[in-house]
């Protein structure tokens, strides 16, 4: 009899387990995507990494502002270059050259936003669609203000006017300089 509550308790303590590490795969994977909640605040694995103001504000984790929406709702950085739009219908999301960058789909009270292939990379609330952007450079990796990798790879920048970039051969339009290589951050 003994053994038989013994075998009960440890199987009762293995379904517990199983079911607690099986949990926490599925929440490690929901913490994995980013997500802007119905207050405007973006996080990635749990962690907040930026916030979206009543006014249509991107602030980066410590306040700074990154980008807004503007009243014909392009993307604009905090320089004032247009990083792309938002489509006529409200689902999808062109980058300054017309491409489509993703494409958002409406389940509730959220929107689960989808690349260009299709997978799934992030959740926001409806009410903030329009900021779908913010999330797909938080998730890729990409830096809001030059929307390009923030590994520097391919890219060159004066080495007087940082702020000036392009591609291999150009020159800076402020001092005419040839723009440099920029080496990895």
């Amino acid at each position: 009899m003994k053994t038989y509550k013994t075998t009960i308790a440890l199987f009762i303590v293995v379904i517990a387990f199983i079911q607690s590490v099986a949990f926490a795969q599925n929440a490690n994977y929901k913490h994995q995507m980013m997500n802007i909640d119905k207050n405007g605040t973006i996080k990635k694995g749990g962690v907040k990494v930026g916030q979206i103001t009543k006014e249509n504000v991107v602030n980066d984790a410590k306040g700074n502002k990154i980008a807004y929406i503007d009243g014909q709702g392009n993307l604009v950085d905090a320089n004032g270059k247009v990083m792309g739009r938002m489509g006529k219908d409200g689902k999808s999301y062109h980058n300054i050259n017309g491409d489509l960058t993703f494409s958002v789909k409406e389940e509730g009270n959220t929107c689960n936003i989808f690349d260009a292939s299709g997978k799934k990379i992030g959740n926001i609330h409806s009410s903030y669609k329009g900021m779908a952007c913010v999330l797909y450079c938080f998730q890729n990796g990409m830096d809001m203000k030059e929307h390009t990798k923030m590994d520097g790879e391919g890219k060159y920048a004066c080495p007087m006017h940082p702020e000036v970039t392009g591609k291999e051969g150009d020159n800076c339009p402020k001092c005419h300089m040839k723009l440099h290589k920029v080496s990895k951050k």
